[in-house]
């Protein structure tokens, strides 16, 4: 098993691990019509785009594990409106009536069309940002440690002295590692993602 920084060849396989961890670290792929939905909002641009810090773990079988992220999360936002969701938007047009129970599919569409920023108080303390998703296979190795700290490496090179991990709150296996890993609670927001996202933060 290797750790090397991600490229544009390993985007078909970080697509696939976005979905296939996709429900609260658990697979989504029966949620979605469209299974490259969630892997363009939490996956895609981490890898086609320039800046992002973004690395891979790989074995024999291919890539199963990624640990994504930016140094800066405003100015990423600001980069995703220039680069990456007008295109999106085009293939995507935003549903024109909100159900009462939307389906997956029309939540991330909506989610394409209106972003929601990370909130400024995670910001003014953890600017960067970082995600990680392993499959099965993955767990239980060490991987996810190898991961974080190349990616933890990699930042501090380019100033990163804090940084942030969005949790879903129906993810209790997600919280445990980054606690463990000493990235503290900072924020609950209940309206977040499809089951509120507790917001954690490390200093470098």
């Amino acid at each position: 098993m290797i750790v090397r920084q991600a490229e544009l060849r390993d985007l078909e396989a970080v697509y696939d691990i976005c979905l296939k961890t996709g429900q609260a670290g658990r697979d989504a792929t029966d949620l979605y019509s469209d299974p490259a939905l969630i892997g363009h909002i939490y996956a895609g641009p981490y890898v086609a785009l320039k800046g992002p810090i973004s690395f891979v773990a790989e074995d024999d079988l291919g890539v199963f594990g990624y640990a994504v992220g930016v140094s800066d999360t405003r100015a990423f936002e600001r980069e995703l409106e220039r680069e990456w969701w007008p295109a999106l938007r085009e293939r995507y047009p935003e549903p024109v009536q909100q159900e009462p129970v939307q389906s997956a599919d029309d939540q991330r569409i909506r989610t394409i069309h209106n972003p929601s920023p990370v909130p400024q108080a995670v910001i003014d303390e953890y600017p960067a940002h970082i995600h990680m998703n392993l499959l099965p296979r993955a767990r239980g190795r060490g991987v996810g440690t190898r991961l974080l700290d190349a990616w933890i490496a990699a930042a501090k090179l380019k100033g990163v002295s804090a940084v942030h991990a969005g949790v879903s709150a129906a993810n209790d296996a997600g919280l445990a590692f980054w606690t463990a890993r000493e990235f503290h609670p900072v924020l609950t927001v209940s309206n977040s993602g499809s089951h509120g996202t507790i917001w954690c933060g490390r200093s470098l």
